[in-house]
């Protein structure tokens, strides 16, 4: 074996001496048999916390915190916090030289959304547990059509604008046909086609009523096609 094959073997063996010895000690950090060079001591959770209580938090991260700050695994992190329904988005950042800081982004409901569950203004549908107790509209419609409902209801209630009828609820049946209640109970039959043009219909001949004192609205149904039926409360 000439000279330069001696020492191409010896680098070899020389890289592969080195490559063991750093296997060895990745395991042994990964399993804890060494402490890291850079301990994890602290964590801290900062951004929008008021629906989110910090015990919740740091039981989701059971499991995630082994290791050093370089070692930590930091979208499982991000993955955890996330699985909490309040959560929206999670930034994880390593704080040198023992820390992490946990930044939170929080849902923002603007509806509650059929049975137990609330709505973003981006028709984001999660379900916190408890259900807070939250004065906001009740929409309610076929799975798949969140976000068309919060749409046709912000519609609605822009149309709504121009009589004193306040609208508390919408809902979307499987016939895809529209039911809008007011705060004070009565319901608005829309049916499934020429909603917009059958509300506009139904606010003209409202502003047009001048004998309703202080009867409230029971059912006002707006399917016919050149008119609509209206019932009053203190009426059987």
């Amino acid at each position: 074996m000439n000279r330069v094959s001696r020492k191409t073997v010896g680098l070899l063996v020389m890289a592969g001496f080195v490559m063991a010895i750093a296997v060895s000690a990745y395991h042994a950090l990964d399993r804890g048999l060494v402490r890291p060079l850079l301990p994890l001591e602290r964590v801290g959770f900062d951004g929008e916390l008021s629906r989110l209580h910090e015990s919740d938090l740091r039981e989701v991260l059971t499991g995630h915190l082994t290791g050093g700050l370089l070692s930590v695994d930091v979208e499982a992190i991000r993955a955890a916090v996330e699985s909490l329904p309040w959560v929206a988005t999670t930034t994880v950042r390593r704080v040198w030289p023992d820390a992490l800081r946990i930044t939170v982004d929080a849902h923002e409901p603007v509806a509650i959304w059929g049975n137990g569950a609330l709505m973003t203004a981006d028709a984001v549908v999660f379900r916190p547990s408890p259900l807070p107790d939250l004065a906001l509209p009740d929409l309610a419609g076929p799975p798949g059509s969140a976000e068309r409902v919060l749409e046709r209801y912000r519609a609605l209630a822009e149309q709504l604008e121009a009589v004193p009828l306040q609208p508390a609820s919408l809902a979307l049946n499987e016939r895809r046909a529209w039911t809008l209640t007011l705060a004070g109970g009565g319901r608005l039959h829309l049916g499934r086609d020429s909603v917009d043009a059958r509300l506009a219909r139904f606010i003209a001949a409202w502003m047009e009523i001048t004998d309703t004192g202080a009867r409230e609205l029971a059912v006002a149904d707006l399917r016919y096609p050149d008119g609509f039926a209206l019932r009053w409360q203190d009426e059987d």
